[in-house]
């Protein structure tokens, strides 16, 4: 069966969980001697934002606010151990809003890591739903064929077990009586109208024919539009 899972990080977020910690330590580590080591009027405390911006791999949501409070002592030490080339005040005004920058990034942060994991939580909900379902479901693109079919749809197509026939193209399956009519439903449901097909009569991979039901819909899979069936025999 076709992998449905369209929500990936660039990293294994759970396995790479200590790696990422290392980066950030690092790189805010490299950033505070920086700061300490050049005059306050020199703004190196911006660079604060890209370790910030690092929490997004980790796989705790509150991590954006925790290293945005280290983030903050880390720029209150360095206001008394930089250099002094401009008055304390100014330079603590430059700090007070920075500080406030980051946390606005962090709250921003940490609501797109909820939105993501929520939508990969669903997203998964829906797969083993499908999975379970005795209709069978096709993803069919016209240009790509068959891009994913719960275990129903492979048996329904004929597929052997443990067998992906994603990839395939469904028209061929379909009786030569039956393929004009087909893809004209299928240009219709691409188009967004939700369609019917009675009785459809598909050749199966090993030869024998099953009569089919099918419903058609638009469906946005992956970075583009396809058409999912539902099959159930007739």
């Amino acid at each position: 069966m076709a992998d449905t899972g369209r929500l990936t990080w660039p990293v294994n977020r759970g396995d790479d969980f200590l790696r990422i910690v290392a980066y950030i330590t690092i790189a805010a580590l490299l950033i505070f001697v920086i700061d300490i080591s050049t005059p306050l009027g020199v703004m190196i405390w911006i660079l604060y934002l890209i370790p910030l911006f690092l929490t997004v791999y980790l796989s705790w949501k509150y991590a954006p606010l925790v290293l945005t409070g280290v983030f903050v002592l880390l720029m209150a030490a360095s206001l008394f151990l930089s250099p002094r080339d401009i008055s304390i005040e100014y330079a603590l005004l430059d700090r007070v809003f920075f500080a406030l920058v980051l946390v606005i990034a962090s709250f921003f942060i940490k609501d797109y890591v909820s939105n993501v994991e929520d939508l990969a939580s669903s997203e998964e909900r829906y797969r083993t739903l499908i999975e379970w379902l005795p209709e069978g479901i096709v993803v069919y693109r016209q240009e790509g064929g068959i891009v994913f079919l719960n275990p129903a749809g492979n048996r329904l197509l004929g597929g052997d077990h443990g067998e992906d026939l994603a990839g395939s193209d469904i028209l061929s399956m379909i009786d030569p009586g039956f393929q004009e009519l087909f893809h004209q439903r299928i240009a219709q449901a691409a188009l967004g109208a939700r369609m019917n097909l009675d009785k459809v009569r598909l050749i199966r991979k090993d030869g024998s024919a099953v009569t089919v039901d099918m419903f058609l819909g638009k469906i946005f899979w992956g970075t583009g539009m396809a058409v999912q069936i539902v099959m159930r025999n007739s």
